[in-house]
């Protein structure tokens, strides 16, 4: 029951010292949870290897416990700390190897594949040539709840964390015309080959110390047509909160989606720049719910300087006096 109230998830049975995989989603195969219950069955760990949480369950309070019994359970966290280290790296292994493999059937973007026609299609221009991190893949297998439901052409990028290691690929299910395929979920990131926290999609690099953040690609894509601020894609909310920049950007501006999660995590992201002295501007569209995607294809993907102004006015001043934080 302690492990279902903190997780949302729990292993049907539990063995005694045993180290337990178990799923925290809806889908099938999925063993991203984890547990082992220590052999006197007063104490055990939890946790999910996706959502990158641990968490001690004891029946007893450590400040009931004698010192020997302090000890004890000193023993058994590190020893399982030992263990699922081990079984992370295995898993990561796993996953460095299926990225590596579908990495190699991807190919370059060309001016009529799927994965261009999307693009234009959602921001309404040609905004060519493309990042080169930016890859089209011409069948990707789609798995849902276990099952494998055919094999779509798609937009592929990679998740790049602050050590330059490849630690993911984001995915979008397309159609052959260039639309989203009709799946359940249409972007997706493959199993993890380290940690997630930190990365970004590397659409573009720093340019004279300045740095653009968005959430998704058709964001960042948008924000730096319309803006001229070279800017990378986090691929969600949370993962913006923590995106760790390189070490020569001297400013960030953060191109914020105008909904809770994303002003959320633009302050987050905002007040860990200004705890050690990078300038971060956010910029918000004004209509609420929608992104700067949204609104640069809303006004037809032609009108860069209207919409660079727009953008332009809310961190100008940056330019002129180099501001601090």
């Amino acid at each position: 029951m302690f492990i279902l109230a903190a997780l949302g998830y729990a292993p049907d049975v539990i063995t005694p010292g045993k180290l337990m995989r178990f799923s925290t989603s809806n889908r099938r195969g999925d063993t991203a949870g984890w547990c082992k219950l220590f052999d006197d069955l007063r104490s055990g760990v939890y946790g999910c290897f996706r959502q990158g949480i641990s968490g001690l369950w004891s029946a007893i309070p450590k400040s009931r416990m004698t010192p020997s019994e302090q000890a004890a359970l000193r023993k058994h966290i590190e020893a399982a700390k030992a263990e699922r280290t081990a079984v992370q790296r295995e898993l990561w292994a796993q996953n460095a190897r299926l990225i590596s493999m579908m990495a190699a059937g991807c190919r370059p973007l060309a001016l009529d594949d799927p994965a261009t026609r999307y693009l234009h299609h959602r921001l309404q221009a040609s905004p060519w040539p493309m990042p080169p991190c930016l890859r089209f893949h011409p069948a990707v297998p789609y798995w849902h709840a276990g099952l494998e439901l055919g094999r779509f052409p798609a937009l592929v990028a990679p998740l790049v964390s602050p050590h330059n290691a490849v630690v993911a690929l984001h995915r979008t299910y397309l159609t052959l015309d260039g639309r989203k395929a009709d799946v359940p979920v249409v972007k997706k990131l493959t199993g993890a080959a380290g940690p997630l926290a930190g990365a970004a999609i590397r659409l573009h690099k720093p340019l004279n110390g300045e740095l653009g953040v968005a959430e998704g690609i058709e964001t960042a894509l948008a924000a730096w047509l319309a803006s001229g601020v070279p800017t990378v894609a986090t691929y969600c909310a949370s993962a913006m909160a923590s995106f760790k920049w390189p070490q020569e950007v001297q400013r960030l501006i953060v191109f914020a989606d105008a909904d809770e999660a994303g002003q959320r995590a633009a302050l987050a992201l905002k007040a860990r720049a200004a705890n050690v002295g990078v300038r971060c501007d956010v910029v918000t569209p004004s209509v609420p719910g929608m992104d700067w995607c949204d609104m640069w294809a809303a006004r037809g993907g032609n009108q860069i300087d209207m919409v660079a102004q727009t953008v332009f006015d809310t961190f100008e001043p940056a330019h002129r006096d180099g501001g601090g934080t």
